[in-house]
């Protein structure tokens, strides 16, 4: 791991400037044709999530750290197989927090400490697909057609003197959401979580990040994935460093506790 709390500072400087990103940036006039899909479809492709090994597993590993107490870690382990194979699992120390599991097919389970649920245990296919989706590595707009999401173009922006793309996304049942991605390289490097709602949603309330920064991308065979994160939550900031690797098939993973 490189030094922590030299990587910490920087990321905290860049994490202080996006807090206050969109009070700072002014939006020109749109002159081109780019429309929100094709952006989002842009960055999907510089992903290339259809590019991860089928042979193998991906193994990934986040470390987290809160700026609050950067000596308080947690480690979020997932484990991928293509097509629908997961795993996810958050430790704290030596215990266990929360996890999910499936086969893809049949096996759907569920541990959660704080709900009580001390075990692994069999859940719904529903319920499954309402707890994974937060530890998606893949990220919410890969989904973004499956889930209904109305994407519309907001023109370019200026960051920090560079010229960027702005995207909004309104799902159902979950609050707006800006995103920014770069203009040359096309990918996304910032989002944005407003307490206001698409006129199809629901209002139940939930508690969210105000934005979510990406750092730095790591090339894990063809495809690309994030691997420096950090979010803002509440008055605490939040760190994501992740590594990826693939480790030998063992379908056992994705079947037993």
């Amino acid at each position: 791991m490189r030094n922590l709390g030299h990587t910490l500072r920087q990321i905290a400087i860049l994490a202080l400037m996006a807090a206050a990103w969109g009070a700072a940036q002014s939006q020109t006039v749109m002159t081109n044709a780019d429309s929100a899909e094709s952006i989002v479809n842009r960055y999907l492709a510089a992903l290339n999530i259809d590019g991860i090994r089928g042979d193998k597993i991906l193994y990934m590993e986040t470390y987290i750290y809160y700026h609050s107490n950067p000596h308080d870690t947690a480690i979020l382990k997932r484990w991928y197989m293509p097509p629908n194979l997961f795993r996810t699992e958050l430790w704290h120390g030596d215990t266990l927090l929360e996890g999910a599991y499936t086969d893809g097919q049949s096996i759907y389970k569920e541990y959660n400490r704080s709900m009580q649920i001390l075990s692994w245990t069999t859940i719904a296919q529903s319920r499954y697909y309402n707890v994974a989706p937060q530890y998606d590595f893949r990220g919410e707009l890969y989904s973004w057609k499956a889930n209904a999401v109305d994407l519309k173009y907001k023109g370019i922006w200026h960051f920090n003197g560079q010229e960027v793309y702005r995207v909004l996304a309104e799902e159902p049942n979950k609050y707006n959401c800006y995103y920014l991605f770069e203009k040359e390289s096309g990918l996304l490097f910032m989002k944005e979580e407003t307490d206001e709602r698409s006129e199809y949603s629901g209002h139940v309330k939930y508690d969210h990040p105000d934005w979510h920064a990406y750092h730095e991308y790591q090339p894990v065979g063809t495809a690309i994935l994030p691997s420096i994160e950090s979010y803002q939550v509440g008055n605490d900031r939040v760190y994501h460093f992740t590594s990826y690797r693939y480790i030998p098939v063992d379908r056992r993973i994705f079947t037993e506790d």
